[in-house]
């Protein structure tokens, strides 16, 4: 087993749903857990959040979700990607909740339906404002004149998705807050046996209460992040990655000697320079050149020079402190500082969905679990 690691703290995961579900009370939660769980690893995640509580799973393809069946997770999981009709048998089979986008679906459902005598369980989608998968509010009687017609199709749920719910102007949110709430008064009469409708993701779940509904859709908050760097929020939401790594070399420097590729750093004076064998091959961003910070010994230091495939630099000045073995923090706390995702995703004008789905499959999950 290689030093580089991530430690996924289910303590902090349930901290952070205990939060979400005090906040919304009945509603149900759909735990989001698409791309491997924002990268925590997706079987133990949601086997925590369902053995805690979670009633519903989202992910974005199939295999995702019969990747959750083949780990025995038996919860309702919802597929929310468009796909093409032949790809849809699986997720009969396996009683994956289908998200139905196009028209074109709906007979394909149908028939291999029939030809099993297996009901499909679908969750329609409608464009409320984003324009990029679902109905158009106006094909709405088109949709109904041919889905109601398939005794094998219970719809389970009706749902959107928010464009910027994580944005400070509310006006586009509220927008398609009542678009969907229309939608869901129009559907009352056509739709006798109650299909769940869902539109709240995580911004929406921290700033708008009045999107609740039947089930929510947190994704991001339940890592322990907001949608973006600059959200305002309330909520104390602890992070649940931890990206640590090892000394592996010390090296001693003269002054004004080029390190790593391309010489894109230079030692000022007589110093260390510390090995930490982590690089772009593990997720880790090539533009925390000579911009990150790494912790050792409860200490910040900086990067030093080229992120390199499958390493880095690190300068540690004339520190004796420092052995080779000691554990080096990439993400996470260490004494009384932390490097925290949001930090990193400040640093690099990106997002933290973005900077945990980096982390590599060679870096492996270390899982602790609580029961």
């Amino acid at each position: 087993m290689g030093p580089t690691r991530t430690v996924i703290n289910h303590k902090n995961l349930v901290h952070n749903l205990k939060l979400l579900q005090a906040a919304v009370g009945k509603t149900e939660i759909m735990g989001v857990v698409k791309a491997e769980a924002y990268g925590h690893g997706v079987n133990e995640v949601a086997r925590t959040l369902v053995n805690h509580g979670v009633q519903n799973l989202g992910v974005a393809f199939a295999e995702e979700g019969l990747g959750l069946r083949k780990a025995g997770i038996r919860a309702p999981i919802l597929v929310f990607g468009a796909h093409l009709p032949e790809y849809l048998e699986e997720q009969i089979i396996y009683d994956l909740d289908i998200t139905l986008t196009g028209l074109h679906q709906i007979e394909a459902i149908g028939r291999f339906c029939r030809q099993r005598q297996k009901e499909a369980r679908i969750h329609i989608k409608f464009d409320t404002g984003m324009n990029r998968v679902g109905f158009s509010l106006d094909e709405f009687e088109t949709l109904f004149n041919i889905l109601l017609k398939e005794e094998w199709i219970k719809i389970a749920g009706v749902y959107s998705h928010f464009s910027s719910s994580d944005e400070e102007d509310e006006e586009y949110t509220r927008l398609q807050i009542q678009k969907f709430l229309q939608l869901k008064t129009a559907l009352k009469n056509i739709l006798k046996n109650g299909p769940k409708f869902h539109i709240a993701n995580s911004a929406a779940i921290m700033h708008y209460p009045e999107s609740y509904l039947d089930i929510v859709r947190p994704g991001v908050m339940l890592y322990g992040y907001v949608p973006n760097p600059d959200f305002k929020h309330n909520w104390p939401l602890r992070e649940v990655m931890r990206l640590i790594s090892r000394v592996t070399l010390i090296k001693k420097v003269n002054p004004n000697q080029p390190v790593s590729y391309n010489r894109r750093y230079y030692t000022k004076k007589d110093t260390k320079l510390a090995l930490v064998p982590v690089g772009y091959g593990d997720g880790f961003n090539r533009r925390l050149m000579n911009r990150g910070e790494v912790l050792i010994r409860g200490k910040r230091y900086p990067i030093a020079g080229s992120i390199c495939m499958d390493q880095f630099l690190v300068d540690i000045g004339n520190d004796s402190q420092i052995e080779i073995g000691d554990e080096v923090v990439l993400i996470g706390s260490q004494g009384k500082e932390q490097i925290s995702v949001m930090d990193v995703a400040k640093m690099l004008d990106t997002i933290p969905y973005e900077v945990t789905c980096w982390v590599g499959v060679r870096v492996p999950r270390f899982h602790e679990v609580v029961t």
